[in-house]
């Protein structure tokens, strides 16, 4: 993956990013990402290994603003944005352990994602998801909200909370932009 060549507004991000320091820039290892695949017991699609391995993490900028993306529901189709995008694996991993495993505070109430999603992050009580299972393997989904109740369990809790946003990782990060572009890009889509 060439980050610049195929988006250069999230290219600037990255180098903002990684230019603010190990507080807010960390590198991604093999061994995280063995770590990874340990915890979701499958492997992860190429593109966001391969990313992970060389660019670590995305975090959105105000200042350059390319955190939005298109994302479908069940119902609607929106413009969504979320600042946090892609964690270094380190964050990805205490992601996994907080949502896809039994969290003592909340007796049970196991997972809060499914295990068969990957959940990239934890910070806004929203996150980008990486399908794993067969059928749609590798596509990237947004869930808006993380509630404190069993995944799939709840009528108002599961599959149908779940947005579409891409066919790949690489997908994703291509589609990103600001909010006027993609207004501009999808003027049907509620922001």
């Amino acid at each position: 993956m060439d980050l610049e060549s195929l988006n250069p507004q999230v290219f600037k991000m990255w180098e903002l990013q990684r230019n603010g320091g190990p507080d807010f820039f960390q590198p991604s290892t093999r061994e995280d990402i063995e770590e990874i695949e340990l915890l979701v017991e499958r492997p992860i699609p190429e593109g966001y290994r391969d990313f992970l391995l060389k660019y670590s993490a995305i975090g959105g900028s105000i200042e350059v603003g390319a955190y939005f993306f298109p994302c479908n529901f069940q119902k609607k189709s929106v413009i969504a944005g979320n600042l946090s995008l892609v964690p270094w694996a380190k964050m990805t991993i205490s992601a996994i352990r907080a949502y896809c495993n039994p969290h003592p505070d909340f007796e049970g109430v196991k997972p809060r994602i499914s295990r068969e999603l990957l959940p990239l992050t934890r910070d806004n009580y929203s996150t980008l998801l990486i399908d794993l299972r067969p059928e749609s393997f590798g596509n990237v989904l947004y869930l808006p909200y993380v509630r404190k109740q069993v995944f799939g369990k709840h009528p108002n809790y599961g599959w149908g909370n779940v947005g579409y946003v891409a066919p790949s990782f690489t997908d994703f990060i291509r589609e990103l932009g600001t909010e006027a572009e993609l207004k501009a890009r999808y003027p049907h889509r509620v922001a």
